[in-house]
């Protein structure tokens, strides 16, 4: 009981503690649905603050699609008539934003050239004096006092809306973040530090304003987003410049560039043509002021320097033969100053390695460096990174051991090294604790801006299928923080790498992964995380804190209460276990999680045969589309990461039309999915994505993707487990219920794991959504008065749950749960689930739920 009060009183206290993190909201403009944009109305209608004759609102925007002009901001008067709108409009090749009282005049324009604003963010400020019916306007430190507004002697209460509002549809494509509002008399400050629901809080987490289809950006820092993948037939090196924001990919044959304002692969053979470079690890630098990558490799007589220039795609060897190495997974810095790169460690003829070897550019040199200080034991898989002004480096973890012999045996570290590069100093800072699961770090760390941490990654390397994790570690003590979700990852130790870079210009994480098959070929994924990153507690803040921070004196009081509490529940509970029987009601119920992570409950133990199979969304060979798709490959390995979105989108549109109709018409899928491209571009891109798609289904048993006359479509055998084939299939074309019982527990285990694709938005999908989504709804309301007539009380409430994560306002579904839960006598599910169901329906529908508890009935239904 001890332990269980420790830590409900740490939770109290962490929750209290605990602080909003700033992040942001994203609105999507006329480049989407208008059932997909957004609306923020800062303030609901019992919120509105009370005119002052002050108001002043600052925050900072940040414009996503260039070419997408619109609203972003609107300030309409709560009490009567009158607006101002800040809009976008794009023209050529300039941004404009102008501020106007709405339908009337512009007060203020100013102009940008639009390849400053792609996802650059730009403070904004409006001051208005409604009583003197003058304001002050600035925009990215563009400032300008605006007189004479249309407000003399008229009455004005500021109600702000970003996106759409009321009549008002469209939308620029921007986000906004650091949002603050001041009418003189108070102050409100949003962090926009929510990560699901339409509630937005201030800063002292009171909920004060309402969006609609919002886009939290905080998802955008845990999640990490897969950009692009690209697969070789050779190996494969890859380099990042963010000076021409553009991602490297070369390979034997060609050079492969990846444009992150354009998000499009382009291929270049090498210039001559048929002139193969000799690739086998993908080693390099790339010198950011030239542009030019240097490409080596570190392999005994294969050892060699090359320079690769992307832009001319041509390419020279400017060292071979000069020295005689094999440092697998050492690590390095480029010093450009200097115009040398620093080697360190390494692997290589069962050694391991802790030397500092140089190559210098302009004289064509190679040499060692020699440290004093603290040594570093020999060692590979290390990290590095270097400080702007290119005096210190840090060098963190790896693998080795003292004596560097393979044979002694193998030793993880977690210790840091400070390298002093004009002194030629090596001191050692900190050494944490080793964690439960062993890890070694990948080549590159990334260095905070005010210098006080390092943001790498790390896996445990020994696993074939990994996960890679990013960590932030304090330089002054080493302690660290995990952030971001896990990317998955095949290891296969020397011949996979993973590479984590910084974009300063779109304030953005990048994580490179490149895995080496047994004949050479290569596929490298590169992902984006929005900076700055955070933890699962900061993305779960408001589910842990859903209720306004309390003032200390109430927060301790609550404390006390809660101790009182708890420690009389400990005695209640302690001499109930003394004097009652050590037998089972036979309404204990049984608790299993479904694959969503919520619970359902089972009343009868002998029906437990009808709760969610859940294992059967993890078997081998298998495609689940109900709930989260997710690819399970013929080793029983996940490989949902290699459907980038738009491979995914035209896999899935092609399997659902493959398994409903005889596929899909190749002409139709030009419109769909490549709608602004010529047709001569349209030929290549669809050739190189079936190409891409075909590879990953080799994955797979008993899927083929085929064209024939004019149709692709997909053709699955037995061998393929796909859940929405076998929902078909139970259903005969969704014509009438399945056959057997089996088949009916079939049925519901599928449907159980959720809605058909319900984390994919693409309106591609809707007609098959709602199509699935009304026969179910039909069907299992059918079921639930047949199996509650039949006196089957867990198989009912199991169907009522699935029901209600369908239609969670779903008559049929409380009604029979309610009734079911009675005629067990369990009266407090019954409660608790009548009121979870009318508070829902307040909620969507704004008035109360005719019905009232006692007059719950079956009698009330009709099918």
């Amino acid at each position: 009981m001890k332990k269980h009060l420790f830590y409900i009183l740490f939770f109290l206290l962490s929750s209290i503690a605990s602080k909003g993190y700033s992040q942001g909201l994203q609105f999507y403009g006329n480049e989407r649905r208008i059932s997909e944009r957004s609306s923020f109305q800062v303030f609901t209608k019992k919120n509105i603050p009370a005119p002052t004759g002050k108001f002043s609102i600052s925050f900072e925007c940040a414009l996503y699609n260039i070419e997408s002009p619109g609203y972003i901001f609107y300030l309409k008067n709560a009490d009567g008539e009158g607006a101002f709108n800040l809009t976008y409009v794009y023209e050529g090749s300039k941004g404009s934003f102008m501020f106007a009282q709405d339908g009337k005049q512009i007060y203020y324009k100013t102009e940008y050239d639009s390849s400053k604003l792609h996802r650059r963010w730009m403070p904004i400020s409006l001051d208005m004096d409604i009583a003197d019916n003058r304001a002050e306007i600035n925009i990215g430190g563009k400032k300008a006092t605006l007189k004479n507004i249309g407000l003399k002697g008229k009455d004005f209460t500021p109600q702000p809306f970003f996106g759409m509002c009321n009549h008002i549809l469209e939308t620029a494509s921007f986000s906004i973040r650091n949002l603050t509002i001041d009418n003189g008399k108070e102050v409100w400050n949003f962090p926009l530090n929510e990560s699901q629901g339409e509630e937005v809080h201030d800063s002292k987490g009171e909920v004060v304003g309402q969006i609609t289809n919002p886009v939290w950006l905080i998802n955008h820092s845990y999640y990490w987003k897969l950009l692009s993948q690209y697969y070789s037939l050779t190996p494969s090196g890859f380099a990042f410049t963010p000076k021409r924001q553009n991602f490297y990919i070369y390979n034997h044959d060609s050079i492969i560039s990846y444009g992150l304002y354009k998000q499009t692969l382009e291929q270049h053979p090498y210039n001559p043509e048929n002139n193969k470079f000799p690739i086998r690890l993908g080693m390099n630098f790339i010198d950011e002021s030239q542009g030019i990558i240097y490409a080596y490799e570190m392999n005994w007589k294969e050892t060699f320097i090359a320079k690769i220039n992307p832009e001319t795609t041509g390419w020279e060897i400017i060292n071979k033969d000069s020295i005689s190495l094999q440092l697998h997974h050492h690590c390095g810095l480029h010093i450009p100053q200097k115009h040398q790169f620093l080697f360190f460690g390494g692997y290589g003829n069962r050694r391991y390695y802790n030397d500092f070897i140089t190559y210098d550019i302009a004289q064509n040199h190679w040499d060692t460096l020699h440290f004093s200080g603290d040594s570093i034991s020999p060692r590979f898989f290390a990290a590095t990174v270097m400080t702007p002004d290119n005096k210190y480096a840090y060098i963190y973890g790896g693998k080795g051991n003292e004596t560097g012999d393979q044979n002694v045996g193998i030793q993880y570290y977690y210790d840091c090294y400070q390298l002093d590069l004009e002194n030629k100093r090596i001191k050692k800072l900190w050494e944490h604790e080793a964690p439960k699961i062993k890890r070694i770090p990948t080549r590159d760390m990334i260095l905070s801006k005010d210098g006080k941490y390092l943001y790498l990654l790390a896996y445990p390397e020994y696993k074939p299928q990994t996960l890679l994790q990013l960590y932030r570690f304090s330089i002054a003590d080493g302690s660290y923080e995990t952030l971001g979700n896990s990317i998955p990852m095949t290891s296969e130790e020397i011949a996979t790498n993973a590479n984590l870079y910084f974009n300063p210009e779109l304030d953005e994480f990048y994580c490179v992964t490149q895995e080496f098959e047994k004949y050479g070929q290569s596929t490298t994924r590169i992902y984006s995380l929005s900076n700055p990153p955070v933890s699962l507690e900061k993305v779960k803040y408001y589910e842990q804190n859903d209720t306004p921070q309390k003032t200390s004196s109430q927060v301790y009081a609550i404390i006390a209460i809660l101790l009182i509490i708890v420690s009389g529940s400990a005695y209640i509970i302690k001499r109930k276990k003394q004097l009652s029987p050590k037998s089972i009601s036979p309404h204990t119920s049984n608790i299993v999680e479904k694959p969503d992570g919520t619970a359902l409950e089972s009343t009868t133990p002998q029906e437990e045969k009808f709760l969610p199979d859940t294992t059967a969304i993890s078997r081998k060979n298998s495609l689940s589309l109900f709930g989260t798709f997710t690819a399970i490959d013929k080793n029983g390995r996940d490989i949902t990461y290699m459907f980038s979105p738009k491979i995914r989108n035209i896999f899935l549109y092609i399997l659902i039309h493959s398994i409903v109709k005889e596929g899909v018409l190749s002409s139709d899928m030009n419109s769909l999915f490549w709608p602004d491209k010529p047709d001569d571009k349209i030929k290549n891109l669809k050739n190189v994505t079936m190409n891409h798609l075909r590879k990953t289904l080799q994955e797979l048993e008993g899927i083929e993707l085929t064209h024939q006359k004019g149709y692709f479509k997909l053709t699955l055998t037995d061998e393929c487990n796909c859940d929405y084939q076998r929902f078909f299939s139970l259903t005969n074309r969704m014509k009438c219920s399945p056959q057997s019982e089996s088949e009916t527990t079939e049925l519901h285990n599928i449907l159980a794991k959720g809605k058909l694709l319900s984390t994919i938005e693409d309106n591609l999908f809707d007609y098959s959504k709602q199509q699935v989504e009304s026969f179910t709804i039909s069907l299992l309301s059918e079921q639930i008065h047949t199996f509650y007539k039949n006196g089957r009380d867990s198989i009912t409430i199991h169907i009522c749950n699935i029901l209600f994560a369908i239609d969670p306002l779903s008559d049929i579904a409380m009604t029979y749960a309610i009734c079911t839960y009675r005629r067990q006598n369990r009266s407090d599910k019954a409660i608790q689930l009548y009121s979870t169901f009318t508070k829902e329906y307040r909620k969507v529908m704004n008035e109360d739920y005719p019905i009232v508890f006692d007059k719950i009935s079956i009698d009330n239904i009709r099918l």
